[in-house]
């Protein structure tokens, strides 16, 4: 799958978890992809528990000085503040009665656009979740990520483009990674702002958006769920799943990275895949998935890969978009 958008754009309609480090790094975020947004003429909504919490770095007080025009955009409805906490409230209760109005009322505001000739995209920075974690209610923020993933696959469905950018708090979750996981898993991006520049997050995925890569996989499972996540960030995959289907597939096309595992079935080893590839095109860049701990992956001299390059299973598929995307 190629798309000339930048995925990291996120104007088709995306449910991305973003990892900051420091509050001042969620509000330059946040004020990054709203002035982008309104500067794309697309609907912005801050929908922040802190909106109207005048200490507080998030706060719109705050925000509304680094948002271009902002009184107009206000004025004209471009842009709307909603007040998060009593939805953050209601959350903690496992109600999301609110959360389910507010669906509605994104739908209509969709619906309405439309009707009135302009560009039909919502983006929707919404912190309840965060929230709910640096309260260490986990279990919550699971349920209402949960949530906001099942409306964004049926917005997908009827073709509603409304992104929905959910900051998280990476300190808090460094020590929950059982938790940090299955959040990102419940997203169709997982960003960490402490890997880019604010003013350049969409160097690293625009720079690769037409990159192509073979993935040699035996496990037919773990080879739908890699196409699938990298299709999903404008990534061209191709499969195989075992040697011989891989080895004619690189005699035949050229490939920026492959993905190759060290326990494939089949007759041939994977270690010898890697010495074909080399012969091939020894220029190649192999990314190795192996079930072995590092220190047993005892043939990395022979693949030619650096330790970086090599994904221990289990791994979040956040750290194989990283490897994937770094240069």
């Amino acid at each position: 799958m190629v798309n000339d958008e930048n995925p990291y754009e996120f104007s088709n309609g995306k449910h991305v978890m973003l990892l900051y480090r420091k509050d001042e790094d969620r509000a330059e975020a946040a004020a990054h992809w709203i002035n982008q947004a309104l500067e794309e003429e697309q609907l912005c909504i801050y929908a922040s528990v802190y909106a109207f919490d005048t200490l507080n770095i998030s706060s719109i007080t705050n925000l509304s000085t680094k948002i271009k025009n902002y009184q107009e955009h206000l004025d004209n409805n471009n842009l709307q503040i909603i007040n998060f906490r009593p939805y953050y409230e209601s959350a903690l209760g496992r109600n999301l009665v609110l959360f389910e109005n507010l669906k509605s009322n994104l739908e209509k505001l969709v619906r309405d656009l439309i009707v009135k000739g302009k560009k039909d995209k919502i983006i929707v920075f919404a912190d309840a979740a965060c929230c709910l974690c640096e309260n260490r209610s986990f279990g919550e923020s699971e349920i209402l990520e949960k949530w906001w993933q099942q409306v964004h696959n049926e917005w997908v469905k009827y073709n509603y483009h409304i992104t929905v950018i959910c900051p998280h708090p990476h300190l808090m979750l460094q020590t929950e990674e059982d938790t940090k996981s299955k959040i990102a898993n419940l997203h169709d991006l997982m960003l960490d702002l402490n890997n880019y520049d604010l003013d350049h997050l969409g160097t690293r995925i625009g720079q690769e958006n037409d990159m192509r890569i073979l993935v040699v996989e035996s496990d037919p499972d773990l080879m739908t769920l890699y196409t699938e996540f990298l299709g999903k960030n404008d990534i061209d995959v191709v499969v195989a799943s075992e040697g011989n289907e891989c080895l004619s597939l690189v005699k035949e096309n050229v490939f920026d990275i492959i993905i190759l595992d060290t326990h494939l079935s089949g007759n041939i080893e994977s270690i010898d895949i890697a010495k074909v590839i080399y012969r091939i095109n020894p220029g190649q860049r192999i990314v190795l998935t192996t079930t072995n701990p590092l220190y047993r992956t005892t043939a990395i001299d022979y693949y030619r890969v650096k330790e970086d390059d090599i994904l221990v299973k289990p791994f979040m598929l956040s750290n194989l978009l990283d490897v994937v995307v770094r240069k």
